[in-house]
């Protein structure tokens, strides 16, 4: 296999947007050790150490060069936490030839339509003295978030207050890559729900991050309402599948 020593390198050997995600491993501004990426053939693989709480391993390519790829790298890398991904369909055949198990599949979606122009007035960037705040909405709202503010992966939170100031919806811009950003730690109060604060904020979102490029989320495939709101916002679904041995 060859190694690709750099994001750049990546993004010309695959226009797989989760792998090309993941090559944000390879930059000086990642906040975890630095990853690594190879080719084989016509498959790509990056390693994202620590990326949304895991060791990453994420791939694209035929299902016969992945395959072969994917088991040099997990020979190369020896993590308890490894967790290759790609898209659902390559990694349930991959993890048959490797003897994998299948851990979860879920959805990556990006925006494949021109950001939205929904007025977002209401919508504010947080400060470092509202982390607190963010983190109470968070767990009483959305307890399973892969991003609270104490992630090393979360550059910025957005929100949107109440009249009497409390925080009624909040979302982050997090682990951005060359090119794509990621929304995550989306969450509306429990009370508040029903009322479009979560369509506000992610226009919001995704407007403001489409200035560096692409954007891009994740969502459980069973969260019917966050769907509804994403493809209403102009996101593709593509169902991607977590692996482990």
């Amino acid at each position: 296999m060859q190694e690709l020593l750099s994001a750049e390198e990546v993004a010309g050997a695959t226009d797989d947007l989760l792998v090309r995600w993941g090559a944000q491993a390879l930059t000086p501004e990642y906040p975890h050790e630095a990853g690594a990426a190879w080719r084989h053939s016509g498959a790509v693989a990056v390693y994202a150490p620590k990326l949304c709480r895991h060791d990453r391993v994420l791939f694209s390519g035929p299902v016969d060069d992945a395959a072969e790829l994917l088991s040099q790298v997990m020979a190369k890398v020896r993590s308890d936490r490894l967790r290759p991904l790609a898209d659902a369909e390559l990694a349930r055949e991959v993890a048959v030839r490797l003897g994998l198990d299948v851990r979860a599949t879920f959805g990556w979606m990006h925006l494949a339509a021109e950001p939205p122009s929904t007025p977002t007035a209401d919508v504010e960037w947080l400060t470092d003295a509202d982390e607190g705040t963010i983190t109470s909405l968070l767990r009483k709202a959305n307890p399973t978030s892969y991003l609270f503010p104490d992630d090393p992966g979360a550059r910025r939170w957005a929100g949107i207050r109440g009249a009497d100031g409390a925080l009624l919806a909040v979302g982050a811009d997090s682990w951005p890559a060359p090119l794509l950003r990621l929304i995550s730690g989306v969450a509306t109060h429990p009370d508040h729900r029903g009322a479009g604060l979560a369509t506000t904020l992610c226009a919001f979102l995704a407007a403001e991050l489409a200035r560096d490029g692409g954007v891009a989320l994740m969502v459980d495939a069973s969260n019917e309402p966050a769907l509804r709101v994403y493809r209403g916002l102009g996101y593709r679904y593509r169902a991607i599948t977590a692996l482990a041995e």
